[in-house]
């Protein structure tokens, strides 16, 4: 009985995490334009002066990063976040990776908000 609770769980996050090219045919994400994508990665590491953030222009869409590299991380269109939300997260390590779950709460109220899975992690760098 617990492997089946277990299992459906586990099926139920895994359909929040779309493929890497959920974005394309919509318009750029304001705070990817200029930039050019990479290969997707698995993981991300962790820095203490980086910060996970919601995207200003795509309530589906989590960065990660400033300066010359972006990591942006799709969480699927089932899934979004609101402007007054703050992102939580729960690594189990040292790393952002494909599969950990995100969720978040309204900075305001402080109500719990969606709790989705990070995709993989697509670099966009500045040329």
């Amino acid at each position: 009985m617990t492997r089946t609770i277990f299992a459906a769980l586990v099926l139920a996050l895994a359909t929040c995490a779309p493929p890497p090219s959920a974005n394309q045919g919509q318009r750029p994400d304001a705070e990817l334009v200029g930039r050019v994508a990479g290969v997707p990665q698995r993981c991300v590491s962790i820095s203490s002066i980086q910060t996970l953030r919601l995207s200003d222009s795509n309530p589906h869409l989590l960065l990660y990063g400033n300066g010359r590299t972006i990591w942006a991380n799709s969480v699927g269109p089932d899934c979004s976040f609101r402007r007054d939300d703050i992102p939580i997260t729960q690594p189990t390590g040292s790393s952002y990776c494909r599969g950990d779950v995100v969720r978040s709460i309204d900075r305001i109220s402080h109500f719990p908000g969606p709790t989705c899975v990070f995709g993989d992690f697509i670099p966009y760098r500045r040329p």
